[in-house]
Order: structure tokens, then sequence, then C-alpha cells
């Protein structure tokens, strides 16, 4: 008779069974759009439920109508970055501006609404840690307000924005043209597993740009130029948004291809992995932490910190140039 020991000697093997099985991509064209009453169009993307192997880690993606706002609500800490638009958030009974590429970070059980001011509509993607909250038995989402159509009367009467910072001092919103850049702003801790990571990469919500994110930050963008590669490294749960361009990730055998607009999955294994673009036009791509990585990597450091991968001649496999191997010919 087996019992709970038994359970658990065998623990291992269940998780890296279901990891191989998960899901590794989310690909936006096969994900309908649906009407929640917070947004007129949302499409989860990475979740449990969706048959990945998560750490409890969820990504939205959601689009603001013409001349419309979301609903207002409050929930768990929540990343957010601006795709497509222009309009402005009301945080915590406080006003930030935004535009295409600015990305925000909402404390937890902060009241929040977005609104759409431009002519266009606004493509949103939101980061959350809700399955995490929900596992823990701390779950809470309440709904205060439902999207709809812009007030006029309301839009003027609102507040203008005065800082990119909370009254607590706690940094909520970056714009892409003031984000520090890689030759700029060392990694903290000077991490060498980060060192020349990617052709180009600003960092946006990070501790160092004063940002105190604790479960979940959008912390880095980054480009590779046409026939790059990243470097080649492995570490905990990564979640990568393509927002331009195609190509693929090698991860331990696996070629996983993905396009603008998917969501890249590299589930919690440590697995070796390197991001190829293999097309004549840089790809940009978003990084997406979720702080319960940090928190196992701390508490059991040995094999889960992030890891450089070295070559047969024990050099770094860093970023550049797609090296082609040519069969010689007679």
């Amino acid at each position: 008779m087996t019992n709970f020991y038994d359970d658990w000697l065998n623990a291992h093997n269940e998780i890296q069974d279901d990891i191989e099985a998960s899901g590794f991509v989310a690909r936006d064209r096969d994900i309908p759009w649906v009407t929640t009453p917070q947004d007129a169009k949302v499409k989860l993307m990475i979740a449990n439920q969706l048959g990945f192997a998560t750490m409890g880690s969820n990504v939205l993606k959601a689009e603001i109508p013409v001349g419309w706002h979301t609903g207002k609500h409050r929930h768990g800490e929540e990343s957010m970055h601006i795709l497509e638009g222009e309009g402005f958030s009301m945080i915590a009974g406080q006003r930030f501006d935004w535009h295409k590429s600015s990305t925000l970070h909402i404390p937890y059980w902060a009241e929040h609404q977005h609104f759409n001011t431009g002519s266009l509509p606004v493509l949103y993607i939101s980061a959350m840690a809700f399955d995490l909250e929900r596992f823990v038995r701390l779950a809470r989402l309440e709904q205060i307000e439902t999207c709809g159509p812009n007030d006029p009367a309301l839009i003027a009467a609102m507040p203008q924005m005065e800082s990119e910072y909370y009254r607590d001092g706690a940094r909520a919103i970056i714009h892409i043209e003031g984000a520090p850049t890689d030759d700029s702003f060392e990694p903290q801790g000077n991490i060498a597993a980060l060192k020349n990571q990617h052709d180009f990469l600003q960092y946006l919500v990070v501790p160092k740009n004063g940002f105190r994110s604790i479960s979940v930050a959008i912390t880095h963008q980054w480009v590779e130029p046409a026939f790059h590669h990243s470097g080649r490294h492995k570490h905990l749960e990564a979640v990568v948004y393509a927002v331009e361009g195609e190509g693929y990730t090698e991860m331990r055998g696996k070629r996983v291809p993905w396009e603008a607009g998917d969501v890249l999955y590299v589930p919690p294994a440590m697995w070796e992995h390197e991001h190829m673009n293999d097309n004549p036009n840089p790809i940009k791509q978003l990084r997406i932490a979720f702080g319960i990585r940090t928190w196992f990597t701390e508490i059991w450091p040995e094999g889960y910190t992030n890891q450089r991968i070295y070559d047969e001649q024990g050099k770094p496999i860093e970023a550049g140039r797609i090296i082609r191997n040519r069969e010689r010919t007679r």
C-alpha cells in the first residue's frame, strides 16, 4: 500500500512530465476575444487552466475602443505595457498619462481605471499572479464600475498628471523614451548571466528605476537585429511577449516558433534556451518577471540562479549574429 511519502518521492517525476506536456507559446491569432465587466475586449493568454505549467503567473491582452474606458476594479499587483494608443489611468486617485510603449505598475489593492483619449484603439498587455494568489487562498478581485463610453464632462473634470510617482514615493510609470539602456544601466548585482544577453536592452519596471514590484513586473524591452540571436542561458520561469517581428526559441532541443502578438512561456525547469531571429527584420520583445521565481532562487540558490551557457571552447554564448555552417561542395 502506498502512502503520502511515496507520492512525495514521485513528485519530481510527475512535475517533469507535466512540464514536458505543457504549452510553450500562446498564439495570439488562436485565442478569441471575450467581453468582461472590466474590458470590452480581452483575452487570457497564459494561465494554468490553459495548459501552461506556470508558477502561478497570468498574462492578458486587452483593447479599449476609441472613446471608451475600462471598468474600475482592484486586485493583486499588476504590471501593464501599452502596445498601441494613448490615454491615461487613474490609480489610487492619481492620474498617469501614457502613450505607446509606456509601462505602468499598479500596487496591490489600488483602485484603477484606464481611459482611451486618442484616435486609435488602445491595446495593452497585462501581467498578474492571480493563479498564485488563488493557490495560496489570497486571491481577491472587486469590481467597482464597468467598462463603457467616456463621458466628456467627466474626462474634463479629471485632475492633471502631477508626477510619475505615487505619493508614497514608489514609481508608477516609465515611458520607453526615458528608459535606461544596457550601455548606461548596469544590471542589479552585476549578474554575469545577464551580460550581453541582448543586442539592445532597455530597463523598465526595476528597482533602480524607482519601482517597488514584488510579485510581477514588466522588466525589460529588448531588440535583436536581423539574423541575430540572444545569449544562451537558463533559469526558472520566464515569460516573453513578442512586440514586433517573428522568430523562434531553441529550448532543450525544442524549436518553438513565435510571431508578433504571441507570448513565449519558458517553464520553471532550468532549461537552456536562446531566442533566434532568422528573419531580415528586427524583433522586439518584452520580458515579464514573476516574483515567485526570485523567491525560490533566494531560498534554494543551488542550481536555480541565472546561468550562462558556454560553448565547446569555454566561451559564454552571448548575443550576436547567427553563424550558419555551410556544407562543403565538391
